[in-house]
């Protein structure tokens, strides 16, 4: 047999918060497109190779702070894209994996590989 409960009355507090939260949501979203916008122009720019890439970024930059300030994004999130972007900036057309050549290791590195390999293979026995 199922019960109905009746509806709670909604609190003065309850109905305030819901209309915060439309307006929060309004906000953030129309911050969050701008930015992406922003990114967008600057990724491609940055595809093509266009000069005044560091006006583009200049002005990504300043939307990312603002949306930081008014807590739309997360103020590590926004330094976080602006480093890693600047770096592509500052380093022309290079990925991150073409800006910082990999380390092969050398001999002693390969050493220990093959002492690890040749352990797990005893340890199997």
């Amino acid at each position: 047999m199922a019960t109905s409960k009746a509806a709670a009355k909604k609190s003065k507090s309850d109905l305030k918060r819901k209309r915060q939260a439309v307006k929060r949501h309004a906000r953030n979203s129309s911050i969050l497109s701008r930015l992406k916008t922003e990114e967008k122009k600057l990724r491609s720019a940055l595809q093509e190779g266009v000069t005044d890439v560091k006006a583009l970024y200049s002005a990504f930059a300043s939307a990312l702070d603002k949306a930081a300030k008014s807590g739309a994004v997360h103020k590590n999130v926004a330094s976080r894209k602006k480093s890693r972007l600047n770096t592509r900036v500052a380093g022309g057309n290079k990925t991150a994996a073409e800006a910082k050549p990999k380390k092969s290791g050398g001999a002693k590195a390969a050493a220990t590989k093959t002492r690890s390999k040749a352990a797990k293979a005893a340890k199997k026995k």
